[in-house]
């Protein structure tokens, strides 16, 4: 895969797809294959997101937990994942995010693995999948769902898919622009996410939900937006916009209360209990 001149994801996908090579030499690819054979069935990402949206008709939240994040250098911290992750269940998230990728966002598979037995509720990993392996070693660590890009993938895209699906991953479709949402749709894509993330500059652009979920046929593919999005008020504008869920993580990680936001978001009314 080429990546385009000046794109700053080069120096992370370097790094991970050495980290992916390292591993294949430590555990082959059949090897992952027959393990994940004999693991339980996943739990469903998308569909437990189409059945809040169905029974609520609001977007339902998928929390993200990460330590780190290129986007953002301000924030950088040790997460009890286990506590936080039970918190985001008991609050109301419909579905949780991981970062598994080691140099910015601070995370591992060890880290999903932790979450995935904390909870009941579907588990994405976040990742920079460049390489069919990163999906194998993400299903055998718990994961309900992966992230694949277009703008990474190009070309290779409705491939990945397939192989995902094989595996009973469920494959959520990352687009920033027109022509990656027409490439989305032309892979046979059915989980869609726009985001306002540029992946390549790293630039929020504003709006780049609100122009791109109405062009979704939402009748036949379930969206959701994600980027630069963590409150009460983005929830409904997205809701407005198209979206039938919206992923959340820096404006959560950030605070020193995740859950806290996260209530904020949903509206919860947290109870003081008389003193």
């Amino acid at each position: 895969m080429k990546l385009p001149e000046g794109s700053l994801l080069g120096p992370f996908l370097a790094q991970r797809l050495g980290e992916v090579n390292k591993a294949k030499a430590k555990r082959s690819l059949g090897q992952l294959q027959g393990k994940i054979g004999e693991m339980p069935m996943t739990r469903g990402f998308q569909g437990a997101l189409a059945a809040h949206f169905k029974a609520s008709g609001k977007p339902g939240v998928i929390a993200e937990l990460k330590g780190g994040s290129p986007f953002d250098s301000s924030f950088r911290k040790i997460i009890p994942y286990k506590d936080l992750a039970e918190d985001f269940e008991a609050v109301g998230a419909v579905c949780l995010s991981v970062a598994v990728e080691r140099r910015t966002f601070a995370g591992s598979f060890s880290d999903l693995a932790t979450v995935h037995d904390a909870v009941q509720i579907p588990v994405l990993a976040q990742d920079i999948v460049a390489d069919p392996y990163q999906m194998l070693e993400a299903r055998l660590a718990g994961a309900d769902a992966v992230i694949l890009s277009v703008s990474l993938l190009g070309e290779q895209l409705a491939g990945f898919i397939e192989r995902a699906t094989a595996i009973a991953l469920d494959a959520l479709v990352q687009v920033h622009t027109k022509t990656e949402l027409d490439q989305a749709l032309a892979a046979g894509a059915d989980f869609i996410c726009v985001t306002n993330r540029d992946i390549h500059g790293f630039a929020l652009k504003p709006g780049t939900c609100e122009a791109l979920l109405p062009l979704v046929p939402t009748e036949k593919i379930f969206a959701v937006a994600e980027g630069g999005l963590g409150t009460a008020e983005d929830l409904e504008r997205m809701g407005k916009s198209g979206a039938k869920a919206v992923l959340m993580g820096t404006a959560l990680m950030k605070d020193r209360d995740p859950a806290g936001v996260l209530e904020r978001v949903l509206g919860i009314e947290t109870e003081v209990e008389p003193g």
